[in-house]
């Protein structure tokens, strides 16, 4: 008698969410309340791209808030945001599509110019997504310092594109990054 084999799952990619590093997510389906390894409830989403993502309770009433105010869209940038000893805080951003395509900012207007106009959105561009600071542990200072720069860069980036969308736009200047990096490389080599 012949038995009958059943076709291997496939695992997910978990997405972590590092403090203060955002990772931008496109949700398959609704979230699903499970308990916490701490028994705190905490919310299951399966994920585009083979991906799947466990955040805390905060993070999924905010999800559910922004899905409410527009159901079609179902990208977001979530941030675990996290200072010192305080507890962690969720931000959530929902995107109409797929997040904007980083533009390099024209040359910093004087105070006085007028303000541009809002530009809409771009197509998402996957080169500006952030990715994870390695762990500093044993490695040379040079090399993470180099990745505190470059999580700089594309925060600051983020930053000034979220602040496009919303008509606020700002932009960093070399001294801004150099501190971001700078807080950062503190934080990693701790």
């Amino acid at each position: 008698m012949a038995t009958a084999t059943a076709a291997p799952r496939q695992l997910r990619e978990r997405v972590s969410y590092e403090p203060n590093l955002p990772q931008t997510v496109t949700l398959e389906s609704a979230g699903v309340e499970q308990a916490g390894r701490d028994g705190t409830p905490e919310f299951r989403y399966m994920l585009e791209g083979g991906r799947i993502m466990w955040v805390a309770e905060e993070a999924h009433r905010a999800i559910q808030r922004a899905t409410q105010a527009d159901p079609q869209s179902n990208c977001f940038t979530i941030t675990k945001r996290k200072s010192g000893k305080n507890a962690a805080t969720w931000e959530v951003i929902q995107h109409a599509d797929e997040p904007p395509a980083y533009t390099p900012p024209a040359s910093q207007p004087s105070p006085a110019a007028a303000r541009p106009a809002p530009q809409p959105a771009t197509p998402a561009n996957t080169s500006t997504r952030q990715g994870r600071l390695p762990d500093a542990t044993g490695e040379p200072y040079s090399t993470t310092l180099y990745s505190c720069l470059c999580a700089a860069i594309r925060d600051a980036a983020e930053a000034e594109k979220f602040a496009q969308q919303i008509g606020r736009p700002l932009g960093f200047d070399t001294g801004d990054i150099r501190a971001m990096a700078a807080t950062l490389f503190i934080h990693a080599t701790r």
